[in-house]
């Protein structure tokens, strides 16, 4: 198993309170980094990325334990039979069937007055 994978399992197997601890600890260590590296003592920069990332798995293992016990057992969803076996889905459901344009004239441009150019001659109506 990859060094990743052990401090995932590692953290799986602890409770809540080991949880915060560890939490509480890594982030006090980043912390500490920051103020290192404010100050020109940081010898290895990339430490304050893999310290962020065991923050980020803590935290992630703390939602999933919380949202697994939110969810009451029966609840759960059960893992789907063959594909046989399922219903058919709402896709392949039969639908009502599309009514034909074949009898109605095609569609045309709204008509809209023609307007005279503005530039045109105004022409006098003969009164007579």
């Amino acid at each position: 198993m990859s060094k990743r994978t052990e401090a995932t399992k590692a953290l799986r197997d602890m409770n809540d309170a080991e949880l915060d601890e560890h939490l509480h600890q890594q982030r006090r260590k980043l912390f500490e980094m920051r103020f290192q590296q404010a100050t020109g003592q940081v010898e290895n920069h990339r430490q304050i990325r893999d310290i962020r990332r065991e923050i980020a798995r803590t935290m992630t293992v703390q939602i999933q334990l919380q949202r697994v016990a939110a969810v009451p057992e029966e609840a759960m969803v059960k893992p789907a039979g063959p594909v046989s076996a399922r219903a058919p889905s709402r896709a392949r459901a039969k639908r009502a069937p599309v009514p034909s344009l074949a009898g109605h004239p095609p569609a045309s441009t709204p008509s809209t007055p023609e307007a005279e150019p503005a530039d045109a001659p105004e022409t006098e109506a003969d009164d007579e």
